[in-house]
């Protein structure tokens, strides 16, 4: 006859292997990717990520302060430096939005933990 102790232990591992791919899931969930289609929508991204990853960033932060935080905390911002200088004349210049490689600011963002209702994970910044 099989012990009561056996019938609960071998009951304990089932739940931790159906239950535990379940609560993995939920939190994977929680964090979205910043999946941008141009430069606009790649630092439209960054900001949102920027403010979750740096709280006490000022209301009107600009974004030589969010580089040159980043910078100081060791993330590389050497890749996106080009497209944010395109985006800056694009967007308060009024110049027509650059056909550039936006993928490098994409990698900041997703870094420093993409955009999510809930902060838990990700780069911290200045902290």
């Amino acid at each position: 006859m099989v012990s009561n102790q056996l019938i609960l232990g071998a009951l304990l591992a089932l739940n931790v292997v159906l239950y535990a791919p379940l609560i993995f899931t939920v939190f994977r969930r929680r964090r979205r990717k910043v999946n941008a289609s141009n430069l606009a929508d790649a630092f439209n991204g960054l900001e949102l990520a920027l403010k979750a990853a740096v709280p006490d960033l000022p209301a009107g932060f600009t974004w030589e302060e969010a580089v040159a935080r980043l910078r100081s905390s060791g993330v590389q911002t050497k890749g996106m430096e080009d497209a944010l200088k395109s985006y800056e004349e694009y967007r308060y210049g009024g110049l027509p939005l650059p056909d550039l490689d936006f993928r490098e600011v994409v990698k900041v963002a997703n870094m420093l933990g993409g955009t999510r209702a809930v902060r838990s994970g990700g780069a911290s910044v200045g902290r």
